[in-house]
């Protein structure tokens, strides 16, 4: 059966989904993409169009509303059987995302969210990549700021190394306005899910018995403390997200395609404190965090009342307009490697003699990027011409695309602020 559009774009009156939609209003014209917008109520969905159309001054567009329902299997099917291409705002993804997975494969349509679930993401790779390959469609998780800037910028990085890339850091940077920031709580909901689901998390992928990474050079340090970065000038500490777990899998798929080709990268991801002020809230709220997700009872405060155990950070109503507008992301990165091909004998103690420092900067990280990062996938997947069909991540899905130029014009820029032999560049291990 044809299918009518190009792109649906499913959640579309959510709080993230809103922010999709306006973006689709700002290009799909540019791009000659028909889409719709789909969700539970019509009504909503009406109001959030007309009211996007006026901020925007697009009031001439004409876009179809489905209505399909994440507990009504039917509806996801005959919304996915109308759409190349699926954009998937319906979250908490562990809850609601294996069902619309489903549905697209059935149909023959890609699937892309903006998920931040390890679990999920890496559960539904086991599931479902035979059936994606099978289908020729790709299901994509991550491409919202969890985890487009580290994944796309390791990729990033290794081919504008002059040489060969063997170990990366990632140093992120949310800067936020004199409104201070908010995190939505069905965000909160899935960091308090993932944390609940830690010990299951390392069970399931002990079980898939992967081998190891055929890293070489010097090992990048472990690190579970609090530290300060000379080079940066700020106080820094591991980021518990799935950037990491993205960026590897993306690296291990890879070595998988191409064999002795390629040299994995080793990937650090770190978190960076804007001011003393902020580092001392978040240290506060983090110490609360642990003590009371650590436990059933624990978790049950944290859901029920969100708002008093986190300080006022997490609310149901979202982030303002004023705090959004405010809010810019950096991603500093510090590579090292070697300026020759041949690595295999570099894990006999040799030092890496080539570096890079790289960065990637944007608007607002939570709303106004990721609406960027994922409605830029989901046009540059439609356009890609060999794609292969898989459950995979968004590097290996983007990758041979011009998604990163895509991405610079709408204002995310990635550009390398040195790649050289500079013997005196700050050294990560």
């Amino acid at each position: 059966m044809e299918k009518k559009y190009d792109i649906i774009v499913f959640g579309g009156s959510g709080f993230t989904g809103e922010y999709v939609v306006r973006e689709m209003l700002a290009t799909s014209d540019i791009e000659s993409k028909t889409w719709a917008i789909a969700g539970r109520s019509k009504e909503k969905l009406s109001t959030t169009l007309q009211s996007l159309a006026k901020e925007l001054s697009v009031t001439d567009k004409q876009v179809d509303i489905i209505e399909a329902n994440v507990n009504d299997q039917d509806s996801l099917e005959k919304m996915c059987s109308k759409c190349h291409c699926l954009i998937n705002c319906v979250g908490p993804y562990f809850l609601w995302g294996r069902q619309v997975v489903e549905a697209c494969i059935k149909n023959k349509t890609h699937y892309l969210d903006i998920s931040g679930e390890p679990l999920f993401m890496e559960e539904v790779a086991r599931d479902y990549n035979g059936d994606a390959c099978e289908a020729g469609v790709v299901v994509v998780s991550a491409c919202g700021f969890d985890s487009i800037p580290v994944d796309i910028g390791v990729r990033y990085c290794q081919k504008k190394f002059n040489g060969t890339l063997t170990a990366l850091e990632s140093y992120m940077n949310a800067q936020v306005g004199e409104k201070g920031f908010s995190v939505h709580f069905p965000t909160f909901q899935c960091v308090v899910n993932g944390f609940a689901n830690q010990s299951k998390l390392k069970k399931f992928r002990k079980s898939l018995n992967l081998p190891r990474l055929p890293y070489v050079g010097p090992r990048l340090p472990s690190m579970t403390t609090l530290k300060y970065h000379k080079h940066f000038k700020k106080y820094y500490v591991p980021f518990a997200g799935s950037d990491r777990s993205v960026a590897l899998r993306s690296q291990r798929s890879l070595c998988e395609k191409t064999g002795d080709n390629h040299t994995p990268a080793q990937v650090g991801v770190y978190m960076t404190f804007q001011s003393t002020a902020l580092l001392v809230y978040l240290s506060l709220f983090g110490v609360v965090f642990i003590m009371l997700v650590s436990t059933r009872f624990g978790r049950y405060l944290l859901l029920k009342y969100p708002e008093v155990c986190t300080f006022g950070l997490v609310t149901r109503r979202g982030a303002t307009r004023e705090q959004i507008a405010q809010s810019s992301f950096s991603f500093n990165f510090l590579g090292a490697g070697f300026s020759y091909s041949d690595v295999a004998g570099a894990s006999d103690g040799k030092l890496p003699d080539r570096f890079i420092e790289a960065q990637v900067t944007g608007p607002d990280p939570g709303y106004i990027s990721c609406s960027i990062f994922i409605v830029q996938a989901a046009y540059a997947v439609l356009n890609k011409e060999d794609i292969q069909g898989g459950v995979v991540t968004p590097s290996v899905a983007l990758e041979n695309t011009d998604y990163v130029d895509r991405l610079a014009a709408r204002g995310i820029e990635f550009k390398v602020k040195y790649e050289g032999p500079d013997l005196q560049f700050p050294s990560i291990f």
